[in-house]
């Protein structure tokens, strides 16, 4: 009867993962449909890329410093050059439909180098939840022009805010909720309060370097970037959390891009084929900006093998 149950629900997950990823195929298919007249007439600008790339890789190297001082607190130490590399290599993980591979990866790459596998992944969550939390209230001060309702926006992001003060003390009773759950003895965090506030700083700014990389990517693709910086960062870390959260689709495919051209459209940014184009083009971009740290990672450590090897 488990057995039985257990297929049923692997074939539900299929089936619903077949589905997201049809619609966001469709949905991927029409924007190529409205940029592609708009392709002929593209004229890059190559700076205005490369300053936006650089951009995105100050972020990474942020994000990487945050994760690296939760583990800390939580017991596992490690230098920067060898959490980059965890953290890189493993974030292509996301790239494969299930949103776990990501975790699972950096589990087995901390445990060789002789950290809890718990601990960097219990770690991993941690900051994602805080950049989560903190990218929601970005949108809702960045977007609050366009949601309306000043007041309902002021208090949501009060709230959002709020849980990150007081995430110190909600972390250790959430840990030993999701220890029941799990059935799996989790060590208990002690993760000093400035550590946690540290890491929610480094998520906001995160957020506002995203915005500010998308509206010069846009530039470097459209040649210009009509309409306020803010509106940028709503739209990019609205995009980004809905591809984030979507349980199937790998790094967001789809999703992301559908969510970005409707908000740049929605807040007049762009025509929507020109929308389009930015939403397609910056999948692109994202994706080469995040395999060159990886790729640097992985061909370092194949010639290392290969000298030993001699």
């Amino acid at each position: 009867m488990a057995v039985t149950r257990r297929n049923l629900f692997r074939a539900a997950q299929w089936i619903f993962a077949g589905l997201v990823l049809l619609f966001a195929g469709r949905a991927l298919f029409d924007q190529w449909n409205l940029a592609e007249a708009r392709f002929i007439h593209v004229h890059l600008k190559c700076g205005s890329l490369l300053l936006a790339s650089l951009i995105v890789l100050a972020t990474y190297a942020v994000l990487i410093e945050g994760w690296r001082r939760v583990l800390q607190a939580w017991g596992g130490r490690l230098n920067y050059l060898s959490a980059a590399r965890i953290w890189c290599i493993s974030n292509l993980g996301k790239y494969v439909p299930g949103n776990v591979w990501s975790l699972t990866a950096m589990g087995v790459m901390s445990r060789n180098r002789g950290i809890s596998a718990v601990a960097a992944t219990a770690s991993s969550v941690i900051m994602q939840m805080l950049t989560l939390t903190l990218g929601l209230a970005v949108v809702l001060l960045t977007g609050s022009e366009l949601i309306g309702q000043p007041l309902l926006v002021g208090a949501a992001a009060l709230v959002l805010v709020g849980l990150i003060l007081f995430a110190p003390r909600i972390l250790p009773p959430l840990t030993r909720v999701i220890g029941r759950i799990t059935g799996r003895e989790i060590q208990e965090p002690r993760i000093p309060a400035g550590t946690v506030w540290g890491a929610s700083i480094a998520a906001g700014v995160t957020w506002i370097l995203y915005g500010v990389a998308f509206r010069i990517f846009t530039t470097g693709v459209l040649g210009s970037a009509p309409g306020a910086t803010l509106s940028y960062i709503a739209v990019y870390t609205a995009a980004y959390i809905l591809g984030f959260i979507s349980p199937i689709a790998p790094a967001g495919l789809g999703v992301r891009e559908v969510a970005l051209a409707a908000g740049m459209a929605q807040f007049g940014l762009a025509t929507e084929g020109d929308a389009a184009l930015v939403a397609l083009t910056a999948r692109l971009w994202l994706t080469i900006v995040e395999l060159i740290p990886s790729g640097i990672f992985i061909a370092v450590a194949a010639v290392r093998r290969r000298e030993t090897s001699i």
